[in-house]
Parts: structure tokens; C-alpha cells; sequence
């Protein structure tokens, strides 16, 4: 499951261990979707590299010759689970690369569907769990060295493109970076932005604080000169042919003067709903201060900031109330009206990472 940037409550653990329930597996077709190129193949990930310290695990989603050939896994209770063909032939030919970033206290199937869609389609996506802000990875430390996680995303592509059985694959000139939430601010780092110090003292004094203080506060980030001299070091990545914003959070700490600096385009959808993160300064005011010849902004009508995660079932909305009350707001319009967010998602990513 996913956490929004804003949440750190640690009761929330419990619907994550939900989402895991093991139930009898169901057998689906890609013929009950429309017809597609590929199939999506799925599997695990482990980032090999020099790096002892911080070990980077997740999943890959590639196409496959075979499209006709998905399963989803009935394993969630509240979650439908994306469509796979896990261990799948790899299709011939090279692909684009998407690097996916989950959000705060989420975990790498928050937007597995947005990986088997793309496969799909004829795409590589790849996402690891971030160590200290995942479902199950909460160290506090690695939390506090947040600088961390766009180093993350760095190190998979750099293993991906590298060392692993799929760099044959992936087109180098066609990288790109996705991330919802905590994940569009890690992204948007790579692209470019920077921690601005000066920026955060500013904003996260007084009353009436941006969520983002409130985050960084718990995680006790920033709070000594070594870590903010840490946080505000470039982190770009100059392999990244652009980045795509999920409503983000976390744009009141960002350098202005870095983000007018972008230069590679930017995708930056945000929810219209602005039913968790304040959208004046959060997608609004990160698409106005980048270049206004690289930056595509839409909000996208009736969206929540959850619909940007997976598809709940039917039930999931009541099972949340029941066991987490409070947390079923997860599941608001969480089906059918989620599954046409998703597509209208899809076609804007489609769009944006058109050659």
C-alpha cells in the first residue's frame, strides 16, 4: 500500500499487512482487455552494486511475444491486482525505460498497474522499496537521509543499464522517471531540483505549515548543518530524458532558482479533487516555476490523491472502515471511476513519453 507524503502515523502499517492476506490465486486472460502489442512480464529486482549499506529491492515490468498470456493474483483484499505474466520471455528489441518512485510509506505495488500498462505498450518500468520511507522499511535514520532516495532511483538505473539481464533491452536515450506523492519530489530532484535550506527555515516556521514540514520534522530531516549541507547536493541525473510528477509533495522546500533551471521536459499531473496536498503550492506552484517550454500541467478532473495508486475492490472501501476507520478514504471512488483516472494517467504518460 501507499502512505501520502503527509501521513506518517504508523497505525497505517496495519492495512498493509492486509493488502498482503493470501487468497486463492484466479487465472485472467490479456483477452479480457483490449488487445495490446505485449504481454506484461513481472519479476523481481535486486540492485547488485558496490553499495552494502542501503540494499534496493523491488520489481521490473518488461514486454513479452506473448500478449494473450496474464494472470492477476487474488491475493489482496482490498487491492486488484495488476494484470502479469510473472517470469515472462522478454520480447526482442530495445524499450524505454521508466524508473517509478513510491510514495511516503508505500511500496513498489502502489503503481504496478501503472508498470503492467506500460509493459503492455512496450516499456521496461522498474521500481525499488526505499529503504526507511516503505510499508516495511522504517528505519529512522534512513528516513532522516531522505537525500537518499533519488540516489536510489540513480543506482537502478545505473544497475539496470549496467550489470542486469536487461540492459540489451532498454533504449539509454529513452529514461524516464516517474514518482507519486514523496516519489514526485524524489523524481523531480533527479531532474533537476534542489533541497533549498534557506526555503525550508522559511516556510516551516510560524502557523499554518505546508504537510511537507510536518514530514521532514518527523523524520528529523535537515535539522543539523551536515544533513542539510547533504540535502541540498545536486542530485540530477543527466540520463533522465524527463520526469513525471504524480501530485507531488513537497515543492515548498524546492529552490526556486533550480527549478527554473530544469532542462529537460516535465510531466506534472495533480489531482483536482486536492483532497490531501494543497495544490496552489504544491503542482500548481512547482509547474509555474519551471520553464514554461518544458513543463506539462493538467489536473485531472475529480481526482483524488489516491488515484494515482492501484484499484480497490468492491469491498476494500468497507473492509479499511471497518478495521482502520478513517483509512477507507484510501478507497474514495476507488473503482470504476479509479480505473478511468488510470486510463486518462496512462494516455498523458503515453503522450509525454511519445519518441
Amino acid at each position: 500500500m501507499s502512505i501520502p507524503i503527509f501521513r506518517a502515523g504508523n497505525r497505517l502499517r496495519a492495512i498493509a499487512l492486509l493488502a498482503c492476506t493470501a487468497l486463492p490465486a484466479t487465472a485472467l486472460h490479456a483477452a479480457d482487455e483490449p488487445a495490446l502489442p505485449y504481454g506484461p512480464g513481472a519479476a523481481k529486482l535486486t540492485v547488485a552494486d558496490a553499495r552494502t549499506d542501503r540494499l534496493l529491492s523491488g520489481d521490473i515490468w518488461y514486454p513479452t511475444g506473448t500478449p494473450d498470456i496474464a494472470v492477476r493474483a487474488d491475493k489482496s483484499k482490498v487491492w486488484q491486482l495488476a494484470l502479469a505474466d510473472p517470469g515472462g520471455r522478454p520480447a526482442e528489441g530495445t524499450f524505454p525505460l521508466v524508473v517509478v518512485s513510491h510514495g511516503m510509506y508505500g511500496n513498489t505495488q502502489n503503481q504496478a498497474w501503472l508498470g503492467s500498462a506500460l509493459a503492455r505498450r512496450g516499456y521496461i518500468v522498474a521500481m525499488v522499496n526505499h529503504p526507511g520511507t516503505s510499508s516495511f522499511l522504517r528505519d529512522p535514520d534512513q528516513a532522516r537521509e531522505l537525500w537518499d532516495r533519488p540516489v536510489d532511483v540513480s543506482r537502478l538505473i545505473s544497475f539496470l543499464i549496467g550489470d542486469s539481464d536487461y540492459r540489451d533491452r532498454i533504449d539509454p536515450a529513452r529514461i524516464y522517471a516517474a514518482g507519486h506523492s514523496l516519489g514526485g519530489f524524489t523524481v523531480m530532484l533527479l531532474a533537476g531540483a534542489e533541497f533549498d535550506p534557506k526555503r525550508h527555515a522559511s516556510v516551516c516556521s510560524g502557523d499554518h505549515l505546508p504537510i511537507a514540514c510536518d514530514v521532514l520534522a518527523g523524520w528529523s530531516v535537515a535539522e543539523t548543518d551536515a544533513d542539510r549541507k547533504e540535502m541540498a547536493r545536486p542530485r540530477k541525473d543527466a540520463r533522465l530524458a524527463g520526469s513525471i510528477s504524480l501530485d507531488l509533495g513537497g515543492t515548498p522546500v524546492l529552490s526556486r532558482a533550480s527549478l527554473a533551471a530544469v532542462d529537460i521536459p516535465v510531466l506534472v499531473l495533480g489531482s483536482q479533487r486536492a483532497d490531501m496536498l494543497n495544490q496552489d503550492v504544491e503542482s500548481r506552484a512547482l509547474a509555474a516555476s519551471l520553464p514554461q517550454d518544458r513543463v506539462r500541467h493538467l489536473e485531472l478532473e475529480d481526482a483524488g490523491h489516491f488515484d494515482f495508486m492501484g484499484v480497490c475492490k468492491p469491498g476494500g472501501f468497507a473492509i479499511l472502515a471497518e478495521h482502520e476507520p478513517g483509512d477507507e478514504i484510501i478507497c474514495i471512488k476507488g473503482t470504476a471511476e479509479r480505473v478511468k483516472q488510470h486510463d486518462r494517467i496512462l494516455a498523458e504518460i503515453l503522450r509525454f513519453t511519445a519518441p
